[in-house]
């Protein structure tokens, strides 16, 4: 019985010192209105919503971000991106995929960055 109870301290010791750490991860989203849908506009209207994603993030204490999407609207631009505590990459030293293949509708990698 006293084995046991050995073997069972040691394994709750394992079990406990190897639990992975929680990351915390948020989809913010966020819109500016556009004027128009000449490019300077929506170039312009994109970089404020990223901006106010990109602050929201850091407000959370969220250092890395995605962009997710990025929607061009009637009278608006919209944003989405995923942020995160952890970089993606430190785990397995490979590229965090994107949404679903890694690449957008144009064959571009999403575009990703540190706050």
């Amino acid at each position: 019985m006293r084995r046991f109870h050995g073997f069972a301290l040691a394994l709750l010791l394992i079990l406990v010192s190897a639990a992975p750490t929680a990351a915390t991860v948020a989809t913010i989203a966020t819109t500016t209105p556009l004027e128009n849908h000449e490019e300077q506009s929506v170039n312009a209207a994109v970089q404020a919503a990223l901006k106010m994603a990109v602050a929201g993030a850091a407000a959370m204490g969220l250092r890395w971000f995605q962009i997710s999407h990025a929607l061009v609207l009637d009278d608006a631009v919209a944003v989405q991106i995923v942020a995160t505590d952890e970089d993606p990459e430190a785990d397995t030293g490979e590229a965090a995929p994107g949404p679903e293949s890694g690449a957008g509708a144009d064959g571009r990698a999403p575009a990703e960055g540190k706050i």
